[in-house]
């Protein structure tokens, strides 16, 4: 009889965050937050204090069930010959898997980061910035073309939900591979091939 007891406390111990975190089917949800960005020269645990390798930006993500999209927007500082600004767009496709209903899941996706740079006050096209310091003119490429040579963007991280409140905690890794030369080679696992890593926080607002 006693360890007929001691078997139902383990499972309730074991339901009981579960079912108090239970997550809803759907969340639609805006936020913002800061990415720490450090350039591929610098060691990542040594530039925190330098303001230019800190990148502060909102995003929108929708859930249906494990299954979920997000995008971000981040403002950027380019290393050009003008010091241009421009914005840095990261389409994502992941999954959000739960370990203990909304108050903790592990998120890992994968998408594409396309670097866009409007025209500034000294009169320069706009263009996207791609890899390897390439340019293309906004103008000679369209917007798929520009997602074709951009680079592949991995995502591995954690995520919590309280009440209408969410927090992200995620690794954002930019491949050395675009989307291009990966769909090309049939070799998905070139995409692990990194160029650098950007660790991302978020507070995210749930809409419904």
């Amino acid at each position: 009889m006693r360890n007929k007891s001691l078997a139902v406390l383990v499972i309730l111990c074991l339901l009981l965050p579960v079912s108090v975190g239970a997550r809803s089917l759907l969340n639609v949800s805006l936020g913002f937050g800061a990415a720490y960005s450090p350039d591929e020269e610098t060691e990542f645990s040594l530039g925190m204090e330098d303001p230019n390798n800190w990148l502060f930006g909102g995003e929108i993500s929708a859930r249906l069930a494990f299954l979920q999209a997000q995008a971000m927007i981040f403002p950027i500082q380019c290393n050009d010959e003008e010091n241009s600004s421009g914005v840095l767009m990261i389409g994502m496709g992941s999954m959000s898997l739960p370990i203990l209903g909304s108050l903790l899941s592990l998120e890992l996706g994968a998408g594409v980061g396309v670097t866009y740079v409007p025209t500034n006050s000294t009169g320069s096209k706009s263009y996207y910035a791609l890899p390897q310091g390439a340019k293309a003119d906004s103008e000679d490429v369209t917007f798929g073309e520009a997602v074709w040579k951009s680079p592949v963007y991995l995502q591995a991280g954690f995520g919590t939900e309280v009440g209408p409140i969410g927090v992200k905690l995620r690794y954002l890794m930019e491949s050395k591979q675009t989307v291009g030369s990966v769909l090309a080679s049939h070799a998905w696992w070139g995409a692990f091939d990194l160029e650098k890593g950007t660790l991302s926080l978020a507070l995210a607002l749930k809409m419904f």
